[in-house]
């Protein structure tokens, strides 16, 4: 997770508070940033609302993985194409 930006909550905080569904509780600091600052209010809204999106799918909103054929055409698909058949190296 990455740091602050200076003057602001920090991300795993926003997502910690996201993912329990409340806030700040007992620090006043916090409290007093979150009421004062649009930009970690509105961080936290969006953050909250992935929270509640992915806790909503359920088995059948997650697509099933292409079959052996699917792939076996793709892979049909490309060797005709004459596209290279090699991964470009790692850095």
């Amino acid at each position: 997770m990455s740091e602050a930006a200076p003057g602001h909550l920090a991300p795993a905080t926003l997502v910690e508070w996201a993912l329990r569904g409340d806030g700040p509780g007992d620090d006043g600091e916090a409290a007093r940033h979150l009421t004062a600052c649009a930009g970690c209010r509105e961080q936290l809204s969006r953050l909250r609302r992935v929270v509640t999106v992915a806790r909503a799918v359920e088995a059948q909103d997650v697509p099933a993985a292409p079959s052996r054929r699917v792939w076996e055409s793709i892979e049909r698909e490309l060797r005709a194409s004459g596209e290279p058949d090699e991964r470009p190296p790692a850095d």
